[in-house]
């Protein structure tokens, strides 16, 4: 959480300073478009930025969050493709932008995009629930003594929580069936 608030902080800042380096400042509404559902790390991102922002009236227009997660994110991509021109709109996004259109053959380029800053760095975390085994090894000589593949869920299908399933699939012989969705938020409710 630290991280978190350090980078919302270091992006306040960057852009506060824009508008007087560049000379440029919205005419309407900013909208931080998020390439995944309510409750995940990219959300709650986009809404500490726009938290900081507002409170602090870095901006005299509004900051609006837009959740565009369906399709694994491809629809944040092609909403943004549509965008072309619009400074007004900015993508909150992770590797997805590479992998997604490798895996779902979408008509994008991360090319098409201007990259702005890095706000934030995510760590990927095994998580099980609490009654669960308690360290990796546990974890997965429970999902290879399982008569059924283990359940693993994550963010979205053919992303990174996905090809991670995959890799630990292939590197302990354990058998998953992953389960996507909208958000590592929703992924995490359904642990308990």
């Amino acid at each position: 959480m630290r991280n978190i608030m350090k980078s919302a902080a270091a992006l306040t800042a960057m852009l506060a300073s824009v508008p007087a380096v560049a000379g440029w400042e919205p005419t309407k509404p900013v909208e931080i478009v998020v390439a995944a559902g309510a409750g995940g790390a990219s959300d709650q991102m986009a809404r500490m930025m726009q938290a900081a922002i507002q409170k602090n009236n870095l901006m005299k227009q509004p900051i609006v969050v837009s959740l565009k997660g369906g399709a694994s994110g491809a629809e944040a991509l092609m909403y943004m493709k549509s965008s072309e021109g619009d400074p007004n709109k900015v993508l909150i996004a992770y590797s997805l932008i590479y992998m997604l259109p490798l895996s779902a053959k979408i008509p994008f380029n991360w090319r098409e995009l201007t990259p702005v800053s890095v706000v934030a760095l995510d760590q990927f975390v095994l998580w099980d629930n609490a009654s669960g085994p308690k360290s990796v090894k546990e974890f997965v000589e429970a999902a290879k003594a399982a008569s059924s593949p283990f359940k693993m869920g994550g963010t979205g299908s053919k992303r990174e929580d996905h090809v991670l399933t995959v890799f630990v699939e292939q590197k302990t012989g354990a058998k998953f069936s992953y389960l996507p969705y909208k958000s590592g938020g929703e992924a995490a409710t359904q642990l308990v």
